[in-house]
């Protein structure tokens, strides 16, 4: 089987990349061909700027004798902010690879809803149809992908876990590693610093016992999310027990964290699938999820589903007085 891959990667700040990563080394450990096209901050096999449709050109010319190409699409991977004309660029190099190399897969990270009047979005629709299948993390996505693109694609749907390779430690050696109290009761709210990823709703409902830690930084610095950064931070400032730490980290040291951690609380606002929620479930720390996009269906039995601050407080609060128990 020969494969190439299309998507961010590592050293590049992007949860997508490091699923790609590990899905990669997955494939050639069991002694599958893979090429990846990255852009020019990731360690790809061929590297190019992201940007109008570079990466899905360079696809179509190495991919013709591949037995699969492989795309990670999330919008703003490809799309822009950028201008007008290279968002269509993007967009038609998109529907182009899937029209002439029926080998096309494409793994919808996320999808935005389709405005219609726009062309660069009439054209990933396109894209999405000529594609061989699309691939979803939960059912509920692929419904919502459905009833917002108003068909049906030839569709299969990937557990987030099978694009996740973790490092596994017990609670008392992560946390003699990071330097950690033993027994203090510890509740991680990690993800990029985004509005979309609610960590202030952590932080404005917590009570303790214990500590929260918020892990992050931002991803995208633009005005709206360096403004989020800031009253993020001022507020954790003045919430007793809250610590904010700013910054990304390798998958070895996230792995540890969440391993040290009691619960790991993703207060999403918007999101399709979590990343983070699988390395929890791979590590065994229970997780607290908001009901949106398709969390729910892949919460596992031991994690809490909320659906509102009053929940979210009430399931951190539980988790933090049994810590240890």
């Amino acid at each position: 089987m020969r494969t190439l891959v299309v998507s961010s990667y590592p050293p590049r700040h992007c949860g997508i990349g490091a699923y790609a990563r590990a899905q990669v080394e997955r494939w050639r450990s069991s002694g599958e061909g893979v090429l990846v096209v990255s852009p020019e901050d990731g360690d790809g096999d061929v590297r190019v700027p992201f940007r109008g449709g570079r990466p899905f050109r360079a696809a179509l010319r190495l991919g013709r004798r591949a037995d699969r190409i492989l795309v990670h699409y999330q919008p703003a991977l490809y799309l822009g902010p950028r201008s007008a004309l290279a968002k269509v660029t993007a967009a038609a190099s998109l529907w182009w690879l899937a029209v002439r190399r029926p080998q096309t897969e494409i793994l919808v990270h996320e999808a935005d809803r389709p405005r219609w009047w726009r062309p660069d979005e009439q054209l990933i629709r396109s894209a999405f149809r000529s594609a061989r299948r699309l691939l979803f993390h939960t059912d509920r996505e692929l419904a919502a992908f459905e009833q917002a693109y108003g068909f049906r694609p030839r569709a299969v749907v990937v557990p987030h876990v099978e694009g996740v390779s973790v490092i596994a430690r017990s609670r008392e050696e992560a946390r003699r590693i990071l330097g950690l109290t033993a027994s203090e009761p510890l509740i991680l709210a990690p993800g990029f610093i985004h509005p979309h990823k609610g960590l202030d709703r952590a932080v404005r409902v917590f009570t303790g016992p214990g500590r929260l830690v918020v892990l992050g930084t931002v991803k995208d610095p633009t005005d709206a999310n360096l403004r989020y950064e800031e009253e993020l931070r001022l507020l954790a400032e003045r919430t007793e027990g809250v610590e904010l730490r700013e910054a990304y980290l390798e998958d070895d040291e996230f792995d540890a964290w969440i391993a040290a951690a009691d619960g790991v609380v993703l207060p999403y606002r918007r999101s399709w699938s979590s990343g983070v929620l699988a390395r929890a479930q791979l590590l065994g720390t229970p997780a607290i999820v908001t009901d949106v996009g398709g969390l729910a269906e892949q919460a596992g039995p031991g994690d809490v589903v909320i659906r509102d601050d009053q929940e979210l407080a009430e399931a951190m609060a539980k988790v933090a007085s049994g810590a240890g128990a």
